[in-house]
């Protein structure tokens, strides 16, 4: 598939060096904040620790789907099937992990700190996991689709040697975002990996040149003279 950008004629010119560090540091910014939220994050849901879950979680829902923005905004500029689908596996990213966040963490949090019957709990707690767990891996699924098509619609563009390593880095991460969480220390890891494949990404496509003549931009020719 090709990755067809829009006509912009500054495209091709490096991107200033304050301009790539500030964009980069905008990017990463939302893995960041979910890693030092996992430093966080309770291991265990009990009735001590149900109001930080809570609270935790309900600082988090707006959060969760800006991960994806990361990735839209690496596409800014470029259209294509790849990024349609990046904005797909976006969308259903977003959508899904965050109602995980909503019913394992606001809904079962506030249950469990309002709730001494254990064994209501139990069972609410063996249902809500199986839910869960069933948003949390259709919507990381939906990221992994979302990275993989971010990656290739960025290679199309700017050469696939030149966004190996970030994409590889983001790929793998991603896949690791399958079966993980933010909890520490794995879902720590997982985060700031996507955030450093991100913000690879971002540097290595910061110097617009591109791949070759069947990326280049078509411009409006000169007008004739008279």
């Amino acid at each position: 598939m090709t990755t067809h950008p829009r006509a912009d004629p500054t495209r091709g010119q490096p991107a200033p060096v304050r301009q790539v560090a500030l964009r980069t540091a905008l990017l990463t910014l939302v893995p960041a904040v979910l890693a030092a939220a996992g430093l966080l994050h309770p291991h265990h849901l009990t009735q001590d620790t149900a109001v930080r879950w809570v609270a935790l979680h309900l600082f988090l829902l707006p959060v969760f789907p800006l991960l994806a923005g990361s990735l839209l905004l690496l596409l800014r500029g470029l259209e294509g099937p790849w990024v349609r689908a990046a904005r797909v596996g976006s969308y259903v990213y977003a959508i899904f992990y965050t109602s995980l966040d909503a019913i394992a963490g606001v809904a079962y949090g506030t249950l469990v700190a309002n709730t001494d019957d254990l064994s209501a709990l139990t069972r609410a707690g063996t249902a809500i996991d199986v839910v869960g767990g069933a948003l949390g891996l259709v919507g990381s699924a939906g990221f992994l689709l979302a990275s993989i098509a971010t990656t290739a619609a960025l290679a199309a563009r700017h050469g696939g040697r030149r966004v190996a390593v970030g994409g590889a880095i983001l790929i793998a991460a991603s896949v690791m975002w399958l079966g993980s969480h933010i909890y520490w220390p794995e879902g720590v890891i997982t985060v700031l990996g996507l955030g450093l494949g991100i913000g690879l990404l971002n540097v290595a496509s910061s110097d617009g040149v591109p791949a070759g003549a069947g990326d280049r931009v078509a411009l409006a020719p000169p007008s004739s003279p008279r």
